[in-house]
């Protein structure tokens, strides 16, 4: 009966494998983006990222990520830019503080995955899914993936004849235990 018990208990513990629990470390990441305007590309960036990343390579279905980044942290490097940005037209910093993303399924295996998600930004979600790798690193793993998304789905920025409706977004997280 005891070895019954022990065999039971290491089962349980061996199925109950939970996935490794990291935070994204805004400081050793980059959020960014890149959108052509007036023909040219302006690429910016977002800080302010929080949020808990669970995360097990040999299991990526019990894997999750929950992240946020602050609206009002947009950065195009063009400060008169950056100021419109946060303005009820664009992002609306003020009414919408933050753009989430939260995982729904992660699959894939040896270092190469894919992610689908909800991503809300200016209060409208929308479900996404994007490829990205991970790479271990020191005390956790190095995330990096892209996706496209039309601005105009999200309610950012009105019709424009010089700015694009497409952008591309580039991830590169650090993932900390």
């Amino acid at each position: 009966m005891k070895n019954l018990l022990f065999i039971l208990l290491l089962v349980a513990a061996v199925l109950n494998v939970k996935a490794q629990e990291y935070v994204p470390s805004d400081g050793g990441s980059e959020v960014k983006f890149s959108i052509k305007n007036f023909g040219l590309n302006v690429t910016g960036s977002f800080k302010g990222l929080k949020g808990a990343i669970k995360f097990l390579p040999g299991n990526p279905a019990a894997s999750s990520i929950n992240v946020t980044v602050d609206a009002a942290t947009v950065n195009t490097g063009n400060n008169a830019r950056d100021k419109h940005l946060v303005k009820e037209e664009y992002f609306d910093a003020a009414s919408y503080p933050t753009l989430k993303f939260v995982s729904v399924n992660i699959t894939g295996k040896d270092g190469t995955y894919t992610v689908e998600g909800n991503l809300t930004i200016k209060g409208v979600t929308k479900r996404i899914s994007f490829p990205f790798t991970a790479t271990a690193i020191t005390n956790g793993y190095q995330l990096q993936g892209q996706f496209k998304l039309n601005r105009k789905d999200f309610k950012v920025g009105g019709n424009s004849w010089v700015l694009s409706d497409g952008l591309t977004v580039s991830l590169n997280i650090a993932a900390l235990k």
